[in-house]
């Protein structure tokens, strides 16, 4: 019998080998990404499987498992699931074809084992990924597969048997759907291409600029954390990783600055949310619309401009009012001087993002203007001395480059299962027609039953998965109703990605409440009253598509401009509103006449803007030169 003193010996033995065989495949998964884009792709369901594969043994490797406590069992363990998912996805490599020829349908024992066996692997690798809560979601929707025919009413159906409910989950129409595929063609290259801009060191200039542009202000921690999490937000492609990334750094400076720690964990997970709507990158959110729907990639950029715009400035003005509420000094050691390292970087970023955007507008594909600004990017810093990065680093851009997305890649292949379910069992059309039924008689109660719809599905996903999945369920409705396609894909898009700060299952916030040991709740509330405005941004591309900026000219771009002012005024408003600040204490009618005001200026219309235009701005202004006159006569 093997004592505890020999188990506590084996324990890091096994635990190096499993890192070791984990760095491995994440470096083979880089590897095989980076190498089919430049020579050219395998066939679809080749090229599908073996990222899932190499996926799969390497999120066993590095994620422990139901038996962690026992590390030589849980290896085993590991070593099972991983030999398991290899040998389900070569045998339908080997036997697609047939398959696809003369077997679909009617599986025969060998098939049925493999689609079993894979599925079974694929939602272990779900549970480590992501947890119980998205494990939970997908065994719900394979159930409804099964057991839909006892569900009343329009929520039912025929019904699936055992048979059919495989060889739906393992096939182009679940796992290796079109979930999986955005992530393998498009996703990956863009998560690698952000590890290597970090791990190069050009990526500290995101923060350097965020902490000279937020220099002087009372709440420069603040500002310095979102305009960070903004940018980084908007390459790595995950709201939560990006807080797990910058969060110890950011919420430890804005709490030491004086906000409260909950209110610290709350601006960073905003902050990461809004990279992922923030042109040019948009958390690959873009390149995927622009696969889906057809529509170029400059009209996405354009229509996701004032948004994301409004966002930013909303979270930069409720910070600041709350800083100065509360009395915050401005933070010092941040001099904004440019040395020769910040002017290297500042060149390889604008070179780099150059290159993506050159190639993207020139046509090329999207996965290949990915890769050449990983060139790039990686060309310009091998020719100075500060950046060079040496062998060691290149290794680790190539294993974390593959590490990174095996949250992402594994999280979509289960989530195509729930696709595929809502798709064979008819249960998107019932929900996309209750929302046509809603927009009959008002289309604003559709519109509200689409974000209900997106909030819902979206949650405990990352980005591109909680898309996907919103946009294929709530999205035929929305089109049905007359809206273009372009909106109806951004509107979906744009709340699957505040699904990521919304109870119950707030993927950002509890990672910033992990890192700022607060209660989850305390810190959602937060995150909810700073992004107020932005749950309301949507809804101005319906009812003002102008600010798409689809169609802009010279005879257009005065009101566009005006709009623009308007709304941004209508966002000090509400921010001051929120914070019952603006240079000074305000009082409860004041707050509520504010906030009226704030809310003609979104009501469509002429008179109703104007009315709350003009009064809301006389309130402001009336408060600012009160100040001002105030601070003149302290001074004299």
């Amino acid at each position: 019998m093997t004592s505890l003193t020999e188990t506590a010996a084996v324990a890091p033995t096994i635990e190096s080998l499993r890192r070791g065989v984990g760095a491995a495949l994440c470096a083979a998964l880089a590897a095989f990404i980076i190498g089919s884009t430049l020579y050219g792709r395998l066939t679809v369901w080749v090229q599908y499987e073996v990222v899932l594969m190499l996926a799969l043994g390497a999120l066993f490797a590095l994620r422990p498992g139901p038996l962690a406590a026992r590390p030589a069992l849980d290896a085993l363990l590991a070593l099972a699931l991983t030999v398991a998912g290899a040998s389900a996805g070569v045998y339908m490599i080997l036997n697609y074809q047939d398959i696809a020829a003369f077997r679909e349908g009617l599986p025969n024992g060998w098939d049925l084992t493999a689609y079993v066996v894979g599925t079974l692997v694929v939602l272990e690798g779900a549970r480590r990924a992501e947890g119980w809560m998205l494990l939970g979601v997908v065994l719900a929707g394979i159930a409804y597969l099964g057991f839909g025919n006892l569900l009343p009413g329009w929520a039912g159906h025929r019904g699936m048997g055992v048979e059919e409910v495989a060889e739906l989950s393992y096939s182009s129409n679940g796992i290796f759907g079109v979930a999986l595929g955005s992530v393998v063609e498009i996703v990956y290259v863009f998560v690698i291409f952000g590890v290597v801009l970090r791990l190069s060191g050009v990526g500290d200039f995101f923060d350097w600029i965020a902490g000279a542009l937020s220099m002087g202000r009372r709440s420069g921690s603040a500002q310095c954390a979102i305009v960070a999490s903004a940018l980084f937000g908007s390459i790595n492609g995950s709201a939560t990783a990006n807080v797990v990334a910058n969060g110890s750094i950011t919420i430890a400076t804005m709490h030491r600055a004086g906000f409260s720690k909950a209110y610290a964990g709350a601006v960073e997970a905003s902050s990461s949310v809004v990279g992922q709507i923030m042109p040019p990158v948009m958390g690959v959110g873009a390149f995927i619309m622009a696969e889906i729907t057809g529509v170029p990639y400059g009209n996405i950029m354009l229509a996701a401009l004032v948004p994301s715009f409004l966002f930013i400035f909303s979270l930069s003005c409720v910070t600041a009012l709350e800083a100065d509420k509360l009395g915050i000094k401005p933070p010092e050691g941040q001099d904004g001087t440019w040395t020769r390292l910040r002017v290297i970087q500042m060149v390889i970023t604008v070179v780099s993002f150059t290159v993506l955007l050159t190639m993207l507008f020139s046509g090329y594909s999207v996965d290949l203007c990915g890769l050449g600004a990983i060139a790039a990017l990686l060309g310009l810093a091998f020719l100075f001395p500060e950046t060079r990065p040496d062998r060691e680093t290149l290794r680790r851009m190539l294993v974390e480059g593959g590490q990174e997305g095996l949250t992402v890649a594994v999280s979509c292949a289960a989530i195509g299962i729930i696709i595929g379910a809502v798709s064979a069992t008819g249960l998107g059309i019932k929900l996309s027609q209750a929302i046509v039924v809603l927009g009959q008689s008002d289309l604003f109660l559709a519109l509200i039953a689409a974000v209900a719809c997106s909030l819902l599905l979206g949650m405990a996903l990352p980005t591109a998965a909680s898309y996907l999945l919103v946009v294929f369920t709530a999205g035929p409705a929305l089109t049905e109703l007359g809206l273009p396609t372009l909106t109806t894909h951004m509107f979906a898009f744009y709340y699957a990605v505040m699904s990521a700060i919304t109870p119950p299952v707030a993927l950002a916030v509890f990672a910033a409440a992990a890192i700022a040991q607060e209660p989850v709740m305390r810190i959602t509330m937060h995150s909810m009253r700073l992004c107020i405005v932005a749950f309301l941004f949507p809804f101005l591309w319906v009812y003002q598509p102008e600010l798409m900026l689809q169609d802009v000219s010279l005879a257009t771009l005065p009101a566009i401009l005006a709009s623009l002012a308007t709304l941004a005024l209508a966002v000090v408003m509400l921010a001051a509103v929120q914070v019952g600040h603006f240079h000074g204490r305000i009082l409860w009618a004041e707050r509520l006449v504010l906030a009226a005001c704030a809310a003609l200026i979104y009501v469509p219309g002429a008179l109703s803007t104007g009315i709350g235009f003009t009064i809301g701005g006389a309130i402001l202004a009336r408060r600012l030169l009160a100040y001002r006159r105030q601070s003149v006569e302290v001074a004299l």
